[in-house]
């Protein structure tokens, strides 16, 4: 083996465990931050959906979202259902579209959300990673 081929493989092996070193923790399976325990906080606060439903009260309609499976993986096909209700009733939800946001351009990711059962509406996606 040359000097050179062995000085790229060691430059290789320093990238790669640099790469894993500087990687963004995962977070814990069923691990909630306190703020997105299924209700905003806030004005500006959304809950996040990615362990659990979540859901918003506004103006007397709550809105609930539903992901399956939780949390959802990559490139693999997940379910979106979304909820309106007052007064213990389903609402209709018209023209409801489903979007997602990411950190890079990675495409368009807005889905049309369809009748399901019991006043649900349906989306099924699949997002990267």
């Amino acid at each position: 083996m040359s000097r050179s081929t062995l000085v790229g493989i060691v430059v290789l092996g320093l990238v790669v465990a640099g790469m894993w070193w500087v990687r963004p923790p995962s977070p814990a399976i069923g691990h909630l931050p306190p703020a997105s325990a299924g209700q905003a906080s806030g004005d500006d606060a959304l809950p996040d959906a990615t362990f659990a439903a979540a859901t918003v009260d506004a103006a007397g309609v709550k809105v609930t979202l539903s992901l399956s499976p939780n949390p959802p993986v990559a490139f693999a096909k997940t379910r979106v259902r979304v909820r309106a209700e007052a007064g213990g009733s389903p609402v209709s939800i018209e023209n409801g579209r489903v979007s997602f946001e990411m950190s890079m351009p990675m495409g368009d990711h807005r889905y049309t959300l369809v009748p399901g059962e019991e006043g649900w509406l349906e989306a099924a996606v699949v997002l990267p990673t």
